[in-house]
């Protein structure tokens, strides 16, 4: 039976506990991948000397792990591949695809380890068709971590010969990509049969944040090509931004759930992220920027966000399409950043607050019961944030007010309540509570402390 309590006993009780500090953490992330390169920003060379040297290549006998999840289809992506627009690209796109696995055991003067040759016959391609190409693979083909951020290119006739390099020598490869696969698995071990879409995301997505912590003072991939691929996220735990949305990407497609990774700018820095398709519906999540608690607690602020809403602090760069019909020269910036698919997000049924929430529309005794009902599953589930979206009724100052700081201080009502359902088992600190608010999208995070 629920303890009842009058709303002027609550002003007495709770006198102390109000009068302490609510810590508002205002919505602003403090990791968000600033300092990483984008894949955009891969280099070219032109080859000089013959083209046609000598050059043993081994193959690699261990391939990515593409099933990570009995009963769940793999996703392949493919946004990349079809935005090509010629057979000549796609051609360069499969033949790189097979040769990323033949690569040379032996560096050569520069350190780096070469992947087979390709050669497209009678046709010379522009560095950005090349880059194009090469981004379009990465983007989706975010597995492939060996693969380094350079290129090499010459002509012969009407022939282009392409190259590229491998940070990673071909036996290496094979012992990478063995502690790779197993923590994969490791990663998707609890992802059983009947998961909703949803449900699978946000384990896959929670995997990643407490596998991973995201890497600062990162500038390029020559402070550790890891930081900035899959590899660096599940295996060593230090990643950027870009890391984070290959492997969100990656594990995402193993569990039969289809996404994209997203370039752009945030709060005026390059950045990278996902969309993800639930249910027909496309929804934008930004793992680096959900992993920002100092204590290590993951956060759901960009979990399954509208174009809208990620817009407010994120600038997406335009498609291929748009940057291509835009310049009317051939002289196109090789740099220029572009995605190869941005869906329009407008839907709001996946966002962490509606599916999870407590929606508070007025202060009544159906919101009292639903919130001391959240406040005891989650206490009993071992989680110590609350999650709650108001409506209109009321301006959101005096929700937060209601609240926490004057009568009918709903939130102490509730917690008190939910301390008496759950009995000696789970002991609530009364007077450590904490609020994450976000007034642009109405919703609060409260956090609690259980001893």
């Amino acid at each position: 039976m629920k303890k009842a309590v009058s709303n002027a006993l609550y002003v007495l009780f709770f006198g102390f506990a109000i009068t302490l500090v609510i810590a508002c953490i205002m919505l602003v992330a403090n990791m968000s991948g600033s300092d990483g390169r984008s894949v955009n920003d891969i280099e070219a060379v032109k080859l000089s000397g013959s083209v046609d040297e000598d050059i043993t290549y081994e193959p690699i006998n261990k391939e990515i792990l593409s099933s990570g999840v009995e009963d769940y289809q793999f996703v392949p992506v493919r946004y990349g591949l079809d935005s090509l627009d010629s057979d000549k690209k796609k051609y360069l796109y499969t033949h790189l695809a097979a040769a990323v696995y033949s690569v040379s055991n032996d560096p050569d003067e520069n350190g780096r380890y070469r992947i087979s040759r390709i050669k497209v016959r009678n046709h010379k391609f522009s560095e950005f068709d090349i880059r194009e190409v090469v981004n379009a693979f990465i983007n989706d083909n975010p597995e492939i971590f060996w693969i380094e951020n350079l290129f090499g290119y010459a002509y012969a006739d009407d022939d282009t010969i392409v190259e590229f390099y491998s940070v990673l020598s071909a036996d290496e490869c094979e012992s990478y990509i063995d502690r790779f696969n197993k923590r994969i698995r490791e990663l998707l071990l609890g992802i059983e049969k009947g998961k909703s879409e949803y449900a699978r995301e946000k384990l896959v997505h929670d995997a990643i944040l407490k596998s991973c912590t995201y890497k600062t003072g990162v500038k390029s991939t020559g402070d550790g090509w890891q930081y900035f691929t899959a590899y660096g996220v599940v295996v060593e735990g230090d990643a950027v931004c870009e890391g984070y949305a290959k492997s969100m990407q990656m594990l995402l497609s193993r569990v039969g759930i289809s996404s994209v990774m997203i370039k752009g700018d945030a709060e005026g820095v390059s950045h990278m992220w996902n969309c993800v398709e639930l249910n027909g519906e496309w929804y934008h999540v930004d793992p680096t920027w959900d992993d920002n608690d100092p204590e290590g607690v993951i956060n759901y602020e960009y979990f399954n966000l509208t174009t809208e809403k990620i817009s407010k602090n994120h600038m997406i760069c335009e498609d291929l399409d748009t940057v291509v019909k835009a310049d009317n020269s051939d002289d196109i910036d090789p740099l220029v950043k572009y995605n190869f698919y941005v869906p329009m997000c407008t839907s709001n049924d996946m966002n962490y607050y509606y599916v999870e929430g407590v929606y508070i529309e007025s202060f009544d005794a159906r919101s009292d019961e639903l919130l001391t009902n959240a406040i005891v599953d989650r206490v009993k589930r071992g989680e110590v944030y609350i999650p709650v979206r108001f409506g209109t009724e009321l301006p959101y100052a005096d929700y937060v007010a209601g609240m926490f700081n004057e009568a009918p201080y709903k939130f102490y009502y509730c917690l008190e309540n939910a301390a008496a359902e759950l009995g000696g088992k789970y002991k609530i600190d009364m007077g450590s509570v904490s609020v994450l608010k976000n007034e642009e999208n109405l919703t609060l995070r409260i956090r609690i402390k259980i001893m």
